[in-house]
């Protein structure tokens, strides 16, 4: 009797404590499993998947969402997005823009801010890039990153797709 109810407790233990098995992806998406399966591990799978599932539909929907305002130019089949730099220094600043990989794409020299040269509008292609900022000849030691693509920002009440500047 002891060996049976040993042999019975021992099998509960390594059965019962063994979740369900996948051997692929598949059968975990059509919920076929090998070994036991609480009812609340099924039900922990199914809330996984449904969570995906929907994380999935909502990320598409902004997708859908931010291309369907998409107001690029197209320039020899290629966006550009329009953006703003801008100097609220009141020296001439130099604002040199870099692609992520260090190459300089555009340079900027704006004249003091509140005067008729302290800002421009330019596009870029989509990516990351870091401005560069030179105030009176001086190189700053500070670095802004950015990243142009069909997002667009809040910029002192106008929208823009990426902004650049140089603050007091």
């Amino acid at each position: 009797m002891k060996r049976i109810v040993m042999i019975a407790i021992i099998v509960f233990l390594f059965l019962g404590c063994v979740g369900p098995r996948f051997k692929s992806e598949a059968q975990y998406n059509k919920g076929e499993w090998k070994g036991n399966a609480y009812l609340n591990e099924v039900a922990q799978i199914q809330r996984d998947k449904a969570k995906l599932a929907f994380d999935k539909a909502v990320g598409e929907m902004a997708l859908k969402k931010i291309e369907s305002q998409d107001d690029a130019i197209v320039v020899n089949g290629v966006k550009q997005y329009e953006g703003i730099v801008q100097n609220f220094n009141n020296y001439i600043t130099q604002i040199i823009i870099r692609s992520d990989n260090g190459y300089e794409v555009a340079s900027y020299v704006l004249g003091p801010k509140n005067s008729l040269s302290d800002r421009t509008i330019d596009y870029r292609l989509p990516g990351d890039y870091c401005a560069v900022f030179i105030v009176n000849g001086i190189r700053q030691k500070e670095v802004k990153r950015f990243t142009v693509g069909p997002r667009k920002f809040d910029y002192f009440g106008k929208k823009y797709h990426w902004y650049a500047y140089q603050p007091e």
